[in-house]
């Protein structure tokens, strides 16, 4: 695949895959086939609907998208990004815990409180079923909150994730919506938290590595 030379880019080594930042609009035919990677990852897991292919395919609705390229160019991995949003009804949290009333409640309250400082919000999370360095790209999807704030302007970044993936977040900088019981979305399998990041203070709440890590990689980013 031929890279533009003004999207912006980093290595990261672990994964062994240039990471791309771009839009659906700069780069169709990726986008197509980050979909598709979604679409056969969200398939393979029984969760399709959770992914409302219907909704994001047109690109409107994602303001960034990262994708993870091996060296052979293939994407193996990647997560979108909604936002900076201008009003609390525009985050898919809500649709979420729309059938919990406690859940929903503090959601918005959370939102309100920090939408005029600047939202985003990841979605559309996947990795290559035989991405040969999977866990290595699962991290650097749990770093793309700290590179989606720092490229679209925003303080904040705000992710519903399974628990099983709580421990990749936390040592990016995340903190845990406590007081928001974990919810079974998209199905009984899963335990679904709410996620938040603060730019202002990655540097305290991330693993010192990571944040290193990140610094360097938006210092980069950002150079584009």
């Amino acid at each position: 695949m031929t890279i533009p030379f003004d999207v912006p880019t980093y290595w990261d080594d672990r994964s062994q895959c240039l990471v791309l930042a771009t839009t659906p609009a700069e780069n169709p035919a990726l986008w197509e086939q980050f979909l598709d990677g979604a679409e056969e990852s969200y398939t393979r897991h029984g969760v399709t609907t959770a992914l409302e292919m219907s909704t994001i395919r047109d690109g409107s609705t994602t303001a960034l998208f990262f994708a993870a390229l091996d060296r052979t160019g293939q994407i193996v991995g990647g997560v979108r990004v909604q936002g900076p949003y201008s009003s609390v009804d525009q985050s898919h949290a809500l649709i979420e815990f729309a059938e919990y009333p406690d859940g929903l409640r503090h959601v918005h309250t959370m939102l309100d409180e920090r939408i005029g400082h600047g939202v985003v919000e990841l979605k559309s999370a996947w990795v290559a079923q035989d991405a040969p360095h999977g866990r290595a790209v699962t991290a650097m999807i749990a770093e793309s909150p700290a590179y989606s704030t720092a490229l679209l302007g925003a303080r904040y970044a705000l992710a519903t994730a399974a628990s099983h993936v709580r421990a990749a977040w936390l040592d990016t900088g995340a903190v845990i919506a406590t007081q928001i019981a974990p919810i079974p979305y998209p199905d009984e399998r899963y335990r679904t938290e709410v996620f938040w990041w603060d730019r202002t203070t990655l540097a305290f709440n991330a693993d010192l590595a990571t944040w290193r890590r990140m610094r360097h990689n938006t210092v980069t980013l950002l150079a584009h």
